[in-house]
């Protein structure tokens, strides 16, 4: 995963949290050659319903999916919360 993915996903994070009401946790970790991101969506009770992990440095398919199903996810808590930015 490359820092322009781990930005734009930081970035979705913002929007969600200044657009909507909706509550998520943006984590980056750094430590020797391992960088990962968790993200976390929660629910009005404040449990997590969604999560997402990703490694910066490494390229796994699985990391792939991981952070196109982040974007997704974000990007449908930006629909859902009608951010007039996503509104046609």
């Amino acid at each position: 995963m490359n820092e322009e993915k781990i930005k734009e996903l930081f970035e979705l994070c913002l929007r969600v949290s200044s657009e909507t009401t909706a509550h998520v946790n943006f984590d980056y970790t750094a430590c020797d050659d391992i960088s990962r991101v968790y993200i976390y969506v929660f629910n009005d009770a404040g449990e997590i319903v969604k999560h997402f992990t990703l490694c910066q440095f490494y390229d796994f398919e699985s990391e792939s999916q991981n952070y196109e199903d982040a974007k997704k996810c974000l990007l449908e808590l930006l629909i859902d919360g009608r951010c007039p930015l996503n509104e046609s």
